[in-house]
């Protein structure tokens, strides 16, 4: 009779034991394949999330005056000695050899002046991608896309006196807000946005630039290398990483890594001493049964492949079922647990490497109960007959 014919017929005798079996093996490798398929769902939306967050790279003239500050960051008057930026360096980004993870590109015209009695600074923008680099501004009004349409900053609003509807003056023109922000402790509050073109052409600056704000995808591209692609296509400018946004996202990640591997761990181990200790309570159950086939001419070797054989057929199945549940489980488990945006689709070769894994695991799990369930001797396991 073939050792597998053995196994599979132990298998059905031995009801109680396989059900256990299959119930623990299919909840551990369900557990861990939907941990890993959540947490990689994370891992990648989190990053997402982090890198549209704002700008994580500023480029500036290459100056040592620049008085003004804006975000941090100092901006100003352009030095005679120094190369004033230009619209034309905005295509410059979008093409350096990792352009794929350049995301929102927000040039910026930063003037002074004085609305209704107040100095402030005005900054022009283009609408569209400073909206977009900035997701963090709770806005009220309506957005604003029009040339003479203006968004002010909470503190501007009260300095300058302004309200949704009002209208103020910009070299001798008249603009309306249409939009503010919510305070957000930055400088951002004292300022007044309006469209970069209009800024360039009121203030004659043609197509120059103050200064220009890079959201960049980082995940698969260190911010240190696109910061060096950009500096060799602009070498008159200064290109500044903004590393605090990259680092929250690596301590975020590796929170998430951390968690995953820790609570899988944890599965696998009690998934293996349970699949140990049940094995070995059926070879002291099974010594009689052990006895007849050592008696009959069995070898060591065909005992041990009997006991692995029972435990592997049981572990294919179960990690079939618990690979199929987590694919089925793992994606509105992400959308409720970590709130992600979409689920990512889980990849054959990671479900095929986790069902040899599972069956690796349990393999380890049986070598002792197998081992000891073959080093029986045949005399003393026929007296359990």
């Amino acid at each position: 009779m073939r050792l597998t014919t053995i196994a599979l017929r132990n298998l059905r005798r031995h009801i109680a034991r396989s059900t256990l079996l299959l119930i623990v093996i299919t909840m551990t490798v369900g557990v861990v394949v939907t941990l890993y398929l959540v947490t990689r769902t994370a891992e990648r939306d989190l990053a997402d999330k982090v890198d549209e967050y704002g700008a994580n790279i500023v480029v500036v003239p290459r100056t040592e005056r620049l008085p003004l500050t804006y975000g941090g960051v100092q901006v100003g008057a352009v030095s005679q000695e120094a190369a004033p930026l230009h619209m034309a360096d905005i295509t410059k980004i979008r093409s350096i050899k990792n352009k794929q993870n350049v995301n929102k590109v927000a040039p910026k015209l930063v003037e002074p002046v004085t609305i209704a009695g107040v100095r402030t600074l005005v900054v022009g923008v283009q609408w569209d991608q400073e909206l977009a680099i900035k997701r963090w501004w709770k806005r009220t009004g309506t957005p604003p896309a029009g040339d003479h349409d203006v968004l002010a900053g909470s503190r501007a609003m009260k300095r300058l006196g302004l309200a949704l509807g009002s209208e103020l003056q910009l070299k001798g023109e008249r603009f309306r807000v249409v939009s503010s922000f919510e305070p957000t402790g930055t400088q951002e509050d004292d300022l007044v946005f309006v469209d970069l073109a209009t800024v360039q052409r009121l203030w004659s600056r043609g197509d120059e630039l103050s200064f220009i704000e890079v959201s960049a995808w980082c995940s698969s591209c260190p911010i240190e290398q696109i910061n060096a692609q950009i500096s060799t296509e602009m070498p008159y400018a200064r290109v500044s990483a903004v590393l605090k946004a990259t680092e929250s996202r690596k301590i975020l990640i590796g929170q998430f890594q951390l968690f995953g591997l820790v609570l899988s761990g944890l599965m696998i181990l009690v998934g293996c001493l349970i699949v140990l200790t049940t094995t070995l309570a059926g070879v002291r159950e099974r010594r009689g049964e052990i006895g007849i086939f050592r008696s009959v001419g069995y070898r060591r070797k065909h005992i041990f492949k009997i006991i692995l054989l029972e435990n592997l057929t049981l572990a294919l199945l179960a990690s079939g079922l618990g690979i199929g549940l987590a694919t089925v489980a793992s994606g509105p488990l992400a959308k409720a647990l970590a709130q992600v945006r979409r689920s990512l689709p889980p990849s054959p070769w990671g479900l095929g490497l986790a069902l040899a894994v599972s069956l690796v695991i349990v393999c380890v799990a049986t070598a002792y109960p197998a081992a000891k369930a073959a080093r029986l001797s045949p005399t003393l396991a026929m007296r359990r007959v």
